[in-house]
């Protein structure tokens, strides 16, 4: 085999086997480049211009919350399946071998008339099944069944959460976008002002104070565009952690501001839907639910066990050689004394059962308040949105005015910097209001169970068996 440099020595053939190498050489390379820029590229597009289903979409695949409540229902699934296992009987493999001294007295007592053994051994199957012991189990494995249901709706609950954590925080970085923009154009006009008053300063038509104060104004747009720039990059640092990314890609969207605003529906249907759709109550209902089968648990231990029993197997002696034998009956366990052990348990569970109903009851009341909030929120949003739009139309006529009167020499330098910080200061609120509506809209959905959520996984019934 060749190398590149000893083919020159092959005449007019190695000089044309060498160039077909290097153009090979030289394909391979850019065609190794072409898919790594292709990759980059992927890469780089994978987190840019996202919508916000698209961040709800990589929060479904990425979120820790989620996966952690899904994890949690299956913990769940198998205590249910822990507690029905005591339906079935119990079997155990049995065997043990014992040596013992031959001269000692007789089970009846007194010399024995025949030689004792000295060794035994036994193997049996010994089985158990419980007929009835006064409803734990039943309840157990109910309580059990209701609380793996109950964390399915925590799972929801957890999915309504990380929806209005994505939303709001997708809508934070928007503002911050749209904020930066206003700060750059707020920048630009202030920079053509500041050209101009110093172009009227040198032609000695204002004073020196007003070129001082476009200057000034200029240092501060400055200063708040790059507040701005340093916003976006935190929102969009933020938005990319709840989404759940290990990537340190940086996040962008692509959305604009709402156009449509909407009025909020009527306080007193919203929370009707609330009682009836939100995860969380109906979470407190099954806990309720839940509490109780236990507490029924637990008073069944003042009641008899009855199981069956039984046992089969060798036994095998040196002195008598081996038997097989077998024992079957029907048994009854009643707890007579256990030191107080049952009482302080039912106890116990009839206080769990009464804190969930007073825990139930404090959460509805502090669901009605979050909810009457985030409603007061959504209108409050609204009306400053429409107030802003108006207020914004007059200070960009303000502005236009006062720069066109301060060039005819009919306004001075104060007039034209003042309209132009209420111009920027009323694009500013109209941002901040369009996103608050928005962020207000989305936690009303989060309440009221109305907004399509991020499940992990579909399971229907969970995969619970009945």
């Amino acid at each position: 085999m060749y190398t590149i440099e000893k083919l020159t020595d092959l005449g007019p053939l190695g000089m044309h086997t060498r160039s077909v190498v290097l153009s090979l050489f030289l394909v391979f390379t850019l065609s190794v480049n072409a898919q790594a820029e292709t990759a980059k590229d992927a890469e780089d597009y994978a987190y840019k211009s996202l919508s916000l289903e698209d961040c709800l979409a990589l929060a479904r695949e990425n979120s820790p919350l989620l996966s952690g409540a899904a994890e949690k229902v299956r913990e769940l699934l198998a205590d249910y399946r822990a507690a029905r296992s005591e339906f079935f009987p119990k079997l155990a493999l049995v065997s043990h071998y014992e040596r013992s001294n031959p001269d000692r007295l007789s089970p009846g007592g007194g010399n024995p008339t025949m030689a004792l053994f000295k060794e035994e051994g036994l193997v049996s199957i010994t089985g158990k099944q419980v007929l009835f012991n006064g409803g734990k189990t039943r309840y157990d494995t109910q309580a059990a069944s209701i609380g793996a249901d109950a964390q399915r709706q925590e799972e929801l609950r957890t999915a309504d959460e990380v929806t209005y954590a994505v939303t709001e925080a997708f809508y934070r970085l928007l503002e911050a976008k749209e904020d930066l923009k206003t700060a750059t154009e707020a920048l630009k006009q202030r920079q053509e002002f500041a050209v101009l008053t110093e172009a009227f300063f040198k032609a000695g038509k204002v004073t020196r104070l007003d070129s001082l104060r476009a200057q000034s104004q200029v240092s501060d747009a400055e200063l708040a565009r790059t507040e701005a720039e340093n916003a976006v990059s935190l929102a969009g640092e933020i938005l990319a952690r709840i989404m759940g990314l290990k990537e340190q890609a940086p996040v962008d969207i692509r959305e604009g501001l709402p156009r449509e605003f909407m009025p909020a529906p009527e306080i007193d249907s919203l929370w009707q839907e609330t009682l009836k759709n939100n995860p969380e109550i109906r979470r407190l209902d099954l806990e309720v639910e839940q509490s109780r089968a236990l507490a029924r648990a637990a008073e069944g231990g003042y009641l008899p066990e009855v199981s069956l029993q039984g046992n089969m197997g060798t036994r095998h002696q040196d002195t008598g050689g081996s038997k097989d034998e077998w024992m079957a009956g029907v048994f009854l366990e009643f707890p007579f004394f256990e030191g107080g052990v049952t009482k302080a348990r039912t106890a116990a569970a009839n206080s769990r059962y009464l804190q969930s109903i007073e825990r139930r009851r404090d959460r509805l009341n502090g669901l009605r308040v979050d909810l009457s909030t985030a409603w007061k929120y959504w209108e409050n949003a609204r009306h400053g949105v429409t107030a802003t739009q108006q207020t914004l139309v007059a200070k960009e006529e303000a502005y236009k005015s006062s720069e066109t009167l301060y060039r005819y020499g009919k306004a001075i330098g104060l007039d034209v910097l003042q309209a132009q910080v209420d111009l920027t200061a009323s694009r500013f609120d109209f941002i901040r209001y369009a996103v608050n509506y928005e962020i207000a809209r989305a936690r009303v959905e989060q309440i009221a169970g109305s907004k399509q959520r991020l499940t992990v996984s579909e399971q229907g019934n969970g995969g619970q068996e009945k």
